[in-house]
């Protein structure tokens, strides 16, 4: 838990306190989910998702205080016997656990494995709905996990499971789902919707148009803590949408959050990576060991992804990935804050990758960000890019008088443009016979192909013998 400078705080779940209970959005198709027929529901997102949240607000809506079985699990759980204390004493505060569930003290020899087998023997005779939600599974050891696989298989039919994790674990629930006895509620499923983020500001007292809704929705991509912090930061804001326009991972409160649940719990490789490659719009395996001179990048890149630590997957087979908007403004706010000087020497290294490999739009965006505009020019529309069409919005040209290698485009200043077509100034172009708009480095969509423009030609001019002396004289 991380304490924000406002009038509330956020926990792992995205819970702001300082908004209470009504600022908890109804979702009723998430709530049906928990409630139906499948024995095992597991919740798996990233942190700040809303899980917690979610499983509090089905347990108040759906009215089971009674029957279900509340277990937080503690960071870095890894004793066998405090966990499964922690389940038995929640069981016997629920209404049929209390008659059937008998106490248990701490002991120095009481072994985990046992207190399964006594736990699944005292719940045998089962005949009541009663569910165990246990939250932060990821938490748990491996023992653990073993244990809770053996009571997750052996229960009756009457006892359900509510499982909220970041990332999936190894509890075998692969047969589970093979028998229709699994539901899965996953990232995308907890991500808001447009009008739900409308929902959530209103009921935290904030008042914002729909376009600064839908602006604040787009860049937190509907992440349930990104929208509350900005919600809080709302409160009181002279300018709602410029916060909006201007609202990134390098907001104080933003940062502290993923700094303290998500960066600070990598290794230190894991962190370099991420920070060196926070530069880059998408990165593959070979990218990324290319711009931290390390291996293994692809391995790290999957394993993130797979542990819903913000990195997202682009293609089916896993090998291009980008990170969170926000979560991708925080990378790059610690890239200029630890290491200002290695910033535009990475965008050269992208830039050089990404044109040997052909994508040559990025590489002049990464080369213009590297400050090397030799070679941003020797990557844009004149060299492999033959369309105009191609060039991409807002890239401007270098200033001054600049020609291409022989084959391929020619510029020159506006000074050659004359009025063409409807009578809006253009340049004509010597070999191609086409004529451009003469406001170069606009970004506008350009023509190829005007009919009715004849090409400007650089005549010779013969110089009089009288000529030749006047200049012979003036050198």
């Amino acid at each position: 838990m991380i304490a924000a400078v406002g009038p509330g705080k956020v926990d792992d779940a995205g819970r702001v306190a300082g908004l209470g209970a009504a600022g908890v959005v109804a979702r009723p198709g998430l709530f049906g989910r928990l409630g139906g027929p499948a024995r095992v529901t597991v919740v798996a997102a990233p942190a700040g998702s809303g899980k917690t949240v979610l499983l509090r607000s089905w347990i108040a809506q759906a009215g089971l205080s009674g029957r279900a079985a509340w277990v937080p699990v503690g960071r870095e759980e890894r004793d066998p016997q405090h966990f499964w204390l922690s389940v038995l004493a929640a069981l016997r505060r629920t209404t049929p656990g209390s008659a059937l569930v008998r106490e248990l003290t701490a002991a120095p020899d009481l072994d985990g494995w046992v207190i399964t087998e006594r736990l699944l023997a005292d719940l045998a005779p089962l005949d009541d709905r009663l569910w165990l939600v246990v939250d932060d599974v990821h938490e748990l050891g491996p023992e653990v996990l073993r244990q809770l696989e053996l009571l997750v298989m052996r229960a009756p039919p009457e006892l359900r499971f509510a499982l909220a994790a970041r990332h999936d674990v190894r509890l075998g629930l692969h047969r589970l789902r093979l028998e229709g006895e699994l539901a899965e509620i996953r990232a995308d499923d907890l991500r808001f919707s447009l009008a739900e983020a409308a929902e959530l500001f209103a009921a935290a007292g904030v008042e914002l148009p729909a376009a600064t809704v839908a602006v604040l929705h787009e860049r937190t991509e509907g992440w349930a803590a990104g929208l509350r912090l900005a919600a809080l930061s709302l409160a009181g804001h002279p300018d709602p949408g410029r916060f909006a326009a201007e609202f990134t991972g390098s907001e104080r409160m933003v940062a502290e959050y993923l700094l303290a649940e998500v960066l600070d719990r990598q290794p230190e490789p894991v962190r370099r990576l991420l920070l060196r490659t926070s530069i880059l719009e998408r990165v593959n395996g070979e990218l990324a060991d290319l711009l931290t001179a390390d291996q293994g990048g692809e391995r790290v890149l999957q394993d993130l992804e797979a542990a819903n630590a913000f990195v997202v997957s682009l293609d089916a087979s896993r090998t291009w990935f980008r990170y969170h908007h926000l979560f991708a403004g925080l990378l790059q706010l610690q890239l200029r804050r630890t290491t200002p000087g290695e910033v535009a020497a990475l965008h050269g290294v992208a830039a050089g990758w990404f044109a040997g490999h052909g994508y040559q739009v990025e590489a002049v965006r990464h080369a213009q960000a590297a400050g090397d505009w030799e070679l941003a020019a020797r990557l844009g529309p004149a060299g492999r890019m033959r369309s105009w069409r191609r060039w991409p919005r807002g890239m401007s040209w270098p200033a001054g008088r600049w020609r291409r290698p022989r084959g391929t485009w020619r510029w020159r200043s506006g000074r050659r443009c004359q009025t063409a077509g409807r009578g809006r100034p253009r340049c004509c172009w010597g070999w191609s016979s086409c004529c451009m708009p003469a406001g170069v480095g606009t970004g506008r969509r350009w023509p190829s192909m005007r009919s009715g423009c004849r090409p400007w030609r650089r005549r010779r001019r013969r110089r009089s013998p009288a000529m030749a002396r006047t200049c012979a004289h003036w050198r």
